[in-house]
């Protein structure tokens, strides 16, 4: 009897197990399969609104192009005839600036050498001092590779290289500021007429290659120009690509040229050699415009110079132009701009008292001028001037070799006192001083003066709150003067103040359900 109730017990609680377990698996199944109701669900505090962000890097890559050079170095029948660089020498100046714990510049493609240079400081105890290098180029480009312990004002590299020769076919004073990398750079150039050459060199600085959009506006029509040659260039890694740009679109009297990549970021400049004949006519380069504007002034102009002004806007408007001086703006010449064409206008020569020119429009307008001057025997010189874009912080770099004469402009209607930093070749300070601009109106002050018995200056950094005066500086060299060698180029100052770039995000509930 009792083995009859164990037996009994047995088999109900195996029939009671069986039971639980498909319980079990039924509740599984409904959690697993079924919604979730909303009232278990955990509500979003969150709203639908939009967070801006904004970010800057803290490490940044800067192209130094190589020496101006011709475009065709071919060895063609008598040798008394060829085209040569002569004597051709260059010399490059870096300086960091605030918080840049490291800059390093090297040839592009190459790996580390005994070129290289890393930017120095004579006292790193000193936050008053800037970290500088200098060094003699032969051939190739450079890359300036600079860390940052904090993206902050202030803080930034610059460069300089300045070319010069005595003799051969690029006679006079070529110069270039290091270019900073972005996805779209544009130029505003002169005349490709014949015995021009405009030489458009890209540089990737990444370990991808990449291809760049070439889009081109002339002076004869509106629109945008259809190319003789190809509209995109393929640019290799950590290497250079180049376009004759005046063979594309010959016979214009300026040019409006956008160099554009889609995910790459990339340098460009144009290198400009003129020629009649056997005779030099002046080179140069040719560097990437500031952002359009109603005021600006190209500056480093002087007497004498012949200037012809390129204007280009992307709506029909009108400027007036007009030379700028220590005592205010005297009128040059009104010019009416079509949209999407370039405009070229001959001022001349300088007038006495001529620091810049300016131009006042109704709309944005790209503005640049060509300086022109006259040496002995036909030869001649020009520099290329992009209007300049003030900024809160901007420095430049003064390479040995060179005398250089600084000049600051006012693009305001009201008075302006900005502060002016210089430092010799160890980066310690040698002066520093303040100078007020009347409305309008510039001041040249010779490199040499900044000098004294603390050292020379070679390193200079401009603090403008304003926000609106452009400076730069125009570069000569004695042994032209003295062979009556016409020789001049002017560069623009580099901004000190961070890249930023905007991040957008917005709050989407919907994806935690």
């Amino acid at each position: 009897m009792s083995n009859k109730t164990s037996g009994f017990k047995r088999a109900i609680g195996i029939v009671l197990g069986v039971i639980t377990m498909l319980v079990l698996i039924a509740l599984f199944v409904v959690l697993v399969m079924a919604p979730i109701p909303n009232i278990w669900v955990d509500k979003v505090a969150a709203s639908d609104n939009a967070i801006d962000q904004t970010v800057s890097p803290t490490q940044s890559e800067t192209y130094c192009p190589a020496p101006i050079g011709l475009a065709d170095t071919g060895t063609y029948g008598d040798s008394a005839f060829q085209a040569t660089v002569g004597n051709l020498s260059t010399q490059a100046r870096y300086a960091a600036f605030g918080s840049v714990y490291s800059a390093t510049v090297s040839a592009i493609g190459q790996k580390s050498s005994s070129d290289d240079v890393t930017l120095k400081d004579a006292d790193s105890t000193d936050d008053s001092s800037v970290k500088t290098g200098a060094q003699k180029i032969n051939q190739g480009a450079r890359l300036i590779n600079t860390r940052m312990l904090q993206a902050a004002a202030g803080t930034g590299t610059v460069g300089t290289i300045a070319s010069w020769a005595d003799d051969g076919d690029v006679r006079g004073i070529s110069a270039a500021s290091c270019v900073s990398t972005s996805l779209s750079q544009s130029f505003l150039l002169s005349d490709s007429t014949t015995g021009t050459t405009q030489q458009l060199i890209v540089s990737n600085l990444s370990t991808k290659p990449t291809t760049v959009d070439i889009a081109v506006w002339g002076s004869e029509t509106a629109g945008k120009m259809a190319l003789s040659t190809q509209s995109t260039l393929s640019v290799p890694a950590e290497g250079e690509s180049s376009m004759e740009l005046s063979a594309a679109v010959d016979g214009q009297h300026g040019l409006f040229v956008t160099v554009s990549s889609k995910e790459t970021p990339i340098a460009s400049v144009v290198r400009t050699v003129t020629m009649d004949g056997l005779t030099p006519k002046g080179s140069d380069f040719a560097l990437p415009l500031p952002t359009a504007s109603n005021a600006s002034v190209a500056p480093s102009i002087t007497a004498g110079d012949a200037v012809t002004a390129y204007l280009f806007a992307k709506a029909d408007t009108s400027t007036g132009l007009s030379w700028i001086t220590a005592k205010g703006l005297v009128p040059a010449k009104d010019a009416t701009v079509t949209a999407d064409k370039v405009t070229a206008i001959d001022l001349g020569e300088a007038p006495d008292g001529a620091l810049g020119v300016m131009s006042t429009a109704e709309d944005a307008v790209s503005f640049s001028v060509k300086a022109t001057r006259s040496g002995d025997s036909g030869q001649a010189d020009f520099a290329l001037v992009n209007a300049g874009e003030p900024s809160e912080f901007s420095g430049l770099a003064l390479p040995d070799g060179v005398k250089a004469s600084i000049t600051l402009a006012n693009t305001s209607n009201a008075r302006r006192t900005v502060t002016l930093r210089a430092y010799d070749d160890a980066g310690a300070s040698v002066t520093s001083k303040e100078i007020t601009l009347d409305a309008n109106a510039a001041q040249t002050i010779e490199a040499g003066n900044l000098s004294g018995d603390h050292g020379t200056a070679v390193v200079l950094m401009l603090e403008d709150s304003s926000k609106k005066v452009s400076w730069g500086a125009r570069f000569s060299h004695d042994s032209l003067q003295d062979k009556d060698i016409a020789g001049l180029s002017v560069i623009d100052a580099s901004t000190l103040m961070p890249a930023t770039v905007h991040v957008w995000a917005r709050n989407d509930s919907s994806i935690v359900k």
